[in-house]
C-alpha cells in the first residue's frame, strides 16, 4: 500500500481576515478589527450597525497548479460616510497586495495578489444606513500537507 500526500488548500479567508485586520487600525481604521466584531465574513448582527466594518469572504477560484490555488476575495468597506467606506475597501485591496508581494499573508505563503475589481459603490439594500464599496481580488496561495 502506497502512501499518497494529499495537498490541502489554505484556508483564504481565515489568512486574509487576520492579515488584514492585524494592518487596518495602524492605517486609519483602528476600530474595524476581527476582535472587534467588525470584520468578518458575515455582517454585524447587531443594530444599529457600527459607523464602520468590513466584510471579506471568498467565491472560490480554481487551482493554478499542482500546489498552487488562486482563489477570489470579495472585501466591502461599509461606513455612514461614503469617502470613509470607500477608503477602507480601498485599503484592503491594498493590504493583501502588498501581502502578495511579500510572501505572506496571514500564516499562508503567497505567490501573487491582483484586484481583478477595484472598489465600486454598490449599495446593500439590507444595510440602508451605510455606504458600501466591493472589490474583488485574487490571491496565489501554496496548499498545505497533511
Amino acid at each position: 500500500m502506497s502512501t499518497i500526500e494529499l495537498l490541502i488548500p489554505a484556508d483564504v479567508e481565515v489568512a486574509s481576515l487576520d492579515h488584514v485586520s492585524l494592518h487596518l487600525p495602524d492605517h486609519g481604521f483602528p476600530n474595524v478589527t476581527k476582535a472587534k466584531g467588525t470584520l468578518g465574513t458575515k455582517l454585524p448582527k447587531r443594530n444599529p450597525k457600527p459607523p464602520e466594518f468590513g466584510r471579506l469572504f471568498s467565491t472560490g477560484g480554481p487551482p493554478r497548479d499542482l500546489v498552487t490555488d488562486s482563489p477570489t476575495l470579495v472585501v466591502e468597506g461599509y461606513a455612514e460616510q461614503e469617502q470613509r467606506a470607500r477608503d477602507l475597501c480601498a485599503l484592503m485591496v491594498a493590504i493583501i497586495e502588498a501581502a502578495g508581494r511579500s510572501g505572506v499573508l496571514g500564516t499562508e505563503i503567497v505567490y501573487r495578489a491582483r484586484a481583478t475589481s477595484l472598489p465600486g459603490n454598490l449599495p446593500h439594500p439590507q444595510v440602508p444606513s451605510h455606504f458600501r464599496f466591493t472589490a474583488m481580488i485574487s490571491v496565489d496561495l501554496r496548499r498545505k500537507t497533511a
